[in-house]
């Protein structure tokens, strides 16, 4: 036995030493910085501003998910031509992504108007709603494989 062992005695158990937090762990006191330093950390500080003017307004906009031929259906009922005032149809073009091109088509005077279901964002070609899917799906921790699952189980 060891000088250790015979000091302490038989019934002598060591204690456990006690977890004193992580060092690495934020405290609750910690605030969180406003200024952000990384481009990816800028965008997101930027996408949580856009998120809260959506919650913030009590007017009907913003995005929701409709299916396209009751939309079709029932807004072709009410369309008329700006040209000849004659009943027009609303008809779907292109997919771009999450967005829709839609074009209204008068059959009298041939006229062609069209206009996409979601804006392009200032700083690029990218529209608003593709960018807003990506990064929920992103914050949900999902990626590119996330969008496809889900935009197959709405379809």
């Amino acid at each position: 036995m060891s000088s250790k062992a015979q000091r302490r005695g038989s019934d002598y158990r060591r204690k456990r030493k006690r977890f004193h937090n992580n060092q690495y762990t934020r405290k609750v006191s910690d605030k969180l910085d406003v200024d952000c330093i990384s481009a990816s950390a800028k965008k997101l500080c930027k996408e949580s501003d856009l998120d809260k003017e959506v919650r913030n307004s009590n007017q009907s906009n913003g995005y929701r998910l409709i299916n396209i031929d009751i939309l079709l259906s029932e807004q072709s009922q009410y369309v008329t031509c700006p040209n000849c005032n004659t009943k027009a149809v609303l008809k779907e073009k292109n997919l771009y992504g999450l967005v829709s091109e839609f074009y209204v088509e008068c059959y009298s005077c041939s006229t062609l108007s069209a206009f996409k279901s979601s804006p392009v964002i200032a700083s690029g070609n990218d529209y608003e709603v593709n960018t807003r899917i990506t990064y929920a799906m992103c914050t949900v921790g999902q990626s590119f494989c996330g969008i496809k699952h889900f935009c197959t189980a709405m379809d």
